[in-house]
């Protein structure tokens, strides 16, 4: 997820089927009207770059918890930190093809028979933890044990797909062989164990909730954690000299946190090499104007929404959230945000998949058809009359809270856009700005907010995390549903489509299961985000990711 355009948590969705294509656009090459990549990286072989070289990566935070499993470190920054030193089992190329990665596996193989389906893997004989023990069965063990939601104690970001696991042991091959039991059929079984964590470490709920606040204690990469500098705000992570696989290419890389409206200013003076121009025309137009940069163009794997807390006291009632819905122009919201940025403005219309992915369907009907007519009429059919400029019912006002990020500009004119529009049907919105740092352990996770705009980052899978969204929350576990809303009905289809193994199957009971989504009107996709990153010329195999995994050995810059 992503607030206000700052990356935060990653959701899986369906495989990519755009066309495959490498070569790097600047504003003399490819125009942006025809069409995006599946990835552009700036593709080029480990023997044409020069060995060494600090990479300077900005992020827009760094959490203090790096599980990226637990639902405090479920940021996209800190995935992005921690797949560069934890095993990521199974990576994904531009088209959402996803294999295991023979530097973790040397197989993983699915066999299904009377029903039941038991998963194999086997891991390779050198891969082993930092502190010198062997990666085994113990640690996907420890993994499953933490995130099927058998435990509250443990505090898991989802449950999908653990929770279908009847067992995890030794295999017959030795410690090396996992095997996995399923109690029953998990189509995108892939998606599980990755990264993974290590079991001495996260065995415990103790573990597994604060282990990893701080620092990388224990790691299994081509980096390894090396120092963290609160002051700086910086986290860095260097070539870890026990890496059995390919030496990485660079000696370190540097996370840098910092505030998303200065990554333009700081790529331009060459404080970092590369950056996500997001929605921002300023950083867009600084940066096609900055010396030995590149502008790099993908199919992005997000999509920005906006959230209605279904717990606040006037969200409620569904009738409420879907007038609030028709109230809304999504597609000049759209507009508003990409018109600096050279993209195509469209509205979206579906929660699990994204335009250019298989079976991907505009379900929005009604709700997401902009009639402010209509929303008044509704409002006044559930009780809210107008009172003046502000509806009243009961005597209460209808006015509510929208968070947006301090200093991000663009979050915060998003925010008086929709502010203009929700007033003409009567609502007071008023904005509240909070520094990103605390805007999901203070604001958004413990639902102290009424609306709020995330943005969802996609993996190869459109079930596995995106079920965490929407499932109906069971008391305190609501795993990623910030709207806090669902339906036994919803619970059913998002079941039906994990348990499923056959893919046009899957394609439609998740098309049925948005379609309810829709209804409930707690999310409303607007617009799938820009994929478009800024470089230096000299960066190598890093960039407008798309679908595409990040091989962090192969990173480095040209000779």
């Amino acid at each position: 997820m992503r607030p206000s355009r700052t990356a935060v948590t990653s959701v899986l969705a369906a495989a990519v089927c755009a066309s495959l294509v490498n070569a790097c656009a600047t504003r003399q090459d490819e125009p942006p009207s025809a069409g995006p990549a599946a990835s552009q990286v700036n593709r080029v072989d480990r023997a044409d770059l020069r060995k060494g070289g600090v990479l300077d990566w900005p992020l827009g935070v760094i959490q203090d918890n790096l599980n990226v499993r637990h639902l405090d470190g479920g940021n996209i920054d800190t995935r992005r930190i921690m797949e560069s030193m934890m095993p990521v089992l199974m990576k994904s190329d531009d088209r959402g093809r996803v294999a295991p990665d023979p530097d973790y596996l040397l197989s993983a193989v699915s066999r299904t028979k009377a029903g039941r389906q038991r998963v194999t893997y086997r891991v390779n004989d050198d891969a082993r933890w930092s502190d010198g023990t062997p990666i085994t069965y113990r640690d996907f063990l420890a993994s499953w044990r933490a995130q099927n939601g058998r435990d509250p104690d443990f505090h898991a970001v989802s449950h999908t797909g653990y929770d279908l696991i009847a067992k995890v042991s030794r295999g017959p091959g030795g410690d090396r062989e996992v095997t996995v039991d399923f109690a029953r059929p998990f189509g995108e079984w892939r998606s599980l164990f990755t990264p993974l964590y290590p079991a001495s470490v996260i065995r415990t709920a103790r573990g597994f909730n604060d282990g990893f606040r701080g620092k990388a204690r224990v790691t299994a990469g081509p980096f390894k954690f090396a120092q963290r500098d609160e002051t700086a705000k910086t986290l860095t992570v260097v070539r870890d000299e026990k890496w059995w696989g390919n030496t990485p290419m660079l000696d370190k890389i540097v996370f840098r946190a910092l505030d998303p409206a200065a990554h333009a200013g700081a790529f331009a003076n060459g404080e970092v090499d590369f950056f996500d121009v997001g929605t921002r025309a300023a950083a867009y137009r600084s940066a096609q104007d900055t010396p030995h940069a590149r502008i790099l163009r993908a199919g992005s794997s997000s999509h920005h929404q906006l959230t209605m807390n279904g717990e606040s006291p006037v969200l409620r009632d569904a009738r409420v959230r879907r007038a609030l819905a028709r109230a809304i122009d999504r597609r000049r919201i759209a507009e508003v945000a990409l018109q600096g940025v050279d993209w195509k403005a469209q509205p979206l219309g579906n929660h699990f998949l994204l335009p250019q992915q298989a079976g991907y369907q505009d379900n929005a009907g009604r709700v997401g058809a902009y009639d402010p007519a209509a929303a008044r009429a509704a409002l006044a059919s559930a009780g809210w009359h107008l009172d003046g400029a502000v509806r009243e019912k009961d005597g209460r006002k209808l006015e509510l809270d929208y968070l947006a990020v301090s200093g991000d500009a663009e979050a915060q004119n998003e925010g008086r856009v929709i502010q203009a529009m929700l007033r003409t049907a009567g609502v007071r919105l008023k904005l509240t700005l909070v520094p990103l740092n605390v805007l999901f352990e203070r604001y958004i996770i413990p639902g102290n907010f009424d609306l709020t705009t995330v943005s969802w980052t996609m993996r190869p899978f459109p079930v596995s995390v995106n079920r965490s969204l929407y499932v109906k929350p069971k008391g305190k576990d609501m795993q990623l549903n910030f709207s806090r809303t669902g339906t036994a009905r919803i619970d059913a289809l998002l079941d039906e489509a994990a348990t499923e193994t056959d893919k046009r199957k899957v394609l439609d009971v998740i098309n049925r299961a948005d379609r309810l989504i829709w209804q409930e009107a707690a999310d409303i996709p607007l617009y799938q985000d820009p994929g478009i990153v800024a470089s230096k010329r000299s960066l190598a195999n890093l960039g407008a990711q798309g679908f595409a995994s990040v091989v962090y050995q192969d990173i480095g810059f040209t000779k």
